[in-house]
């Protein structure tokens, strides 16, 4: 069975909310007599998720799973970065779609690093017939 992409709102949620499932099916008696100790449960994991999405707010983000090992990748072998050079990397690495061809993977680098120049990480470069990405760095943040 393969995992299914997961958005959330905030590093961790989909873990608390799979431990609330399990304390609920620990907890819950057939008989309902755990009524309260259930709304009890809820309330707590309500405080718990405001919290947290608060803290999500104030906490920036990055780039995560394919695109930040790319990210990373970048940041260690600096240069520029082609479409070729990023779907090389993710067929290496392996981090492509599963059975995906060629084309698919270059598709893919394409987009990925389209994103990471676009959330200021990665510079865009054009030359005639061809494009790169290098890393932003501090002073061309200045």
């Amino acid at each position: 069975m393969s995992e299914l992409p997961t958005i959330e709102a905030y590093p961790g949620e989909l873990d608390m909310l799979r431990g609330l499932v399990r304390t609920l099916r620990t907890v819950v008696r057939p008989d309902d007599a755990d009524m309260d100790e259930v709304r009890q449960l809820l309330h707590h994991h309500a405080s718990d998720d405001a919290a947290a999405r608060e803290e999500a707010k104030t906490t920036p983000a990055g780039p995560t799973g394919r695109v930040g090992r790319l990210l990373d990748a970048i940041r260690t072998g600096r240069g520029r970065w082609t479409t070729t050079r990023a779907a090389q990397f993710y067929r290496d690495a392996r981090l492509g779609p599963p059975g995906a061809t060629w084309t698919r993977i270059r598709t893919v680098a394409r987009g990925d690093l389209r994103d990471l120049a676009a959330w200021g990480h990665l510079l865009r470069y054009e030359e005639p017939g061809r494009q790169y990405y290098t890393l932003k760095t501090r002073k061309d943040r200045a």
